[in-house]
């Protein structure tokens, strides 16, 4: 079947420091790679396509759709004005076979909370068309971990092949 995967996130968890070498140089702006996407649920599924530790790799060359959406949360409550107002930057990487990362897409958003919300909640979405080849990487980092997991519907990231 024609490559395709859509990976959703189930539970966040910092990536561990010894596994930040393999994503290599990030932006400050999305400096906090996702390192644990789900692949075998209900909602995910992975054909033609691998998945390991936060990173798709594409075996089979071509065009690409690629895609992420990433649910934030922030919460208010005993963070003073901070909260108040928010920049969320989510980040689409390529990382090629010689580990050389290049940024694909990068979606902002900046919010404002009213002072008595609870907290706030904004999906950031984006995607985009990419030559890939086989051997690429692909993968996703963010400015904050402050999302909200648990919501397979809220927070995915994929990529389907659309020729041949």
């Amino acid at each position: 079947g024609r490559p395709s995967a859509h990976l959703t996130l189930r539970r966040l968890s910092p990536v561990q420091p010894e596994a930040l070498a393999k994503f290599g140089q990030l932006p400050q702006s999305c400096r906090h790679p996702i390192g644990h996407w789900a692949d075998q649920t209900m909602h995910a599924h992975l054909q033609n396509v691998s998945y390991q530790g936060g990173q798709l790799l594409i075996r089979q060359p071509g065009k690409y759709y690629v895609y992420t959406q990433v649910y934030f949360r922030y919460p208010t409550e005993g963070s003073g004005a901070q909260a108040l107002g928010h920049q969320l930057v989510q980040c689409v990487h390529l990382q090629d076979s010689s580990r050389q990362n290049a940024l694909l897409l990068k979606g902002v958003g900046t919010k404002c909370w009213a002072k008595d919300a609870t907290y706030g909640l904004h999906a950031l979405y984006q995607g985009g068309l990419f030559d890939l080849r086989a051997g690429d990487r692909l993968f996703v980092s963010v400015s904050t971990l402050d999302i909200n997991d648990g919501d397979e519907a809220g927070s995915y990231f994929g990529a389907f092949r659309l020729d041949g």
